[in-house]
């Protein structure tokens, strides 16, 4: 394993043999390091494998562009999630949680955070909301801030959307159900044109992180399903009711991706949409 690229102290692109490049997380491990030495193996806490050129475009972007400090507190969130609860996730969830936590650090620090509106599911996902409860706190006390306990559902969300399902490793979620992600995101994207949804400087990064996420939510909504999807009929209702908008795009979007890909979503699917088209309509929600 040859170093190949530092990003940071605790950071760096390797090169593991037979063409193909990793991405090697650990404290010091890029210290006082020269390209094509020997990686110390003693300092590797976690490997991001990278199988194409967008999953090294995205982890470039998350060292280049998330402070260290904040990855490192995400990386024991996940791991914290791993170890100690059994919980495995798609690795997409390193970059869209931790692009997730640096814009809510960015808002607080400036005083303009405000306590989310996503709905509690906690009584349908227990151990996603424990995960993120014990997440919060690793987060506070790393960024040595105080995130108000709403943040939770925020962070749980992530851990619903990115879990892998039981019985299904990670090679087969990115083998057997593996599609065109691009055609995917141009079909959304289409319908948001048409409701002239466009990214502007005020929804750069929501917009942004949507994308992101659309990459990791495509895995959920194309995967399996799991025994009971369905969520409390209330929680959608009242987020149809409070986001009308959102929920006529979502709407749209769910009956393009049905044209083009005979996609049947669940009631808990149609919800997580909302949410996501809410936050990239903000304010224009109520105009």
């Amino acid at each position: 394993m040859r170093l190949k690229k530092i990003f940071n102290n605790n950071s760096i692109l390797v090169d593991v043999g037979k063409g193909q490049e990793a991405i090697v997380f650990g404290k010091g491990v890029g210290f006082e390091q020269g390209k094509n030495r020997h990686v110390d193996s003693s300092k590797i806490q976690k490997i991001f494998y990278l199988d194409n050129k967008k999953d090294k475009e995205s982890l470039d972007y998350l060292f280049h562009n998330i402070p260290a400090d904040i990855i490192s507190a995400v990386f024991a969130v996940i791991e914290n999630a791993r170890i100690n609860y059994h919980f495995q996730v798609y690795d997409s969830i390193y970059l869209t949680l931790s692009e997730h936590i640096n814009g809510a650090y960015k808002l607080l620090l400036a005083g303009r955070y405000q306590e989310n509106e996503i709905p509690d599911l906690s009584a349908k996902y227990p151990k996603e909301y424990q995960i993120a409860k014990e997440a919060l706190g690793i987060i506070n006390s790393k960024l040595g801030v105080e995130f108000p306990n709403s943040e939770v559902k925020s962070i749980a969300l992530h851990f619903i959307n990115s879990k892998i399902p039981n019985g299904i490793a990670k090679h087969e979620g990115k083998s057997k159900y593996i599609f065109d992600t691009s055609k995917l995101i141009n079909v959304v994207l289409n319908v948001l044109d048409n409701n002239n949804v466009y990214q502007n400087g005020k929804n750069r990064d929501s917009f942004r992180r949507f994308l992101i996420h659309l990459q990791y939510l495509a895995k959920r909504l194309w995967r399996p399903p799991e025994k009971d999807e369905s969520i409390d009929k209330k929680i959608e209702c009242d987020m149809i009711k409070a986001y009308p908008r959102s929920y006529q795009i979502t709407q749209e979007i769910f009956q393009a991706l049905s044209d083009e890909f005979d996609f049947h979503p669940s009631d808990a699917e149609r919800v997580y949409f909302i949410i996501h088209v809410h936050q990239i309509l903000g304010q224009e929600e109520k105009e």
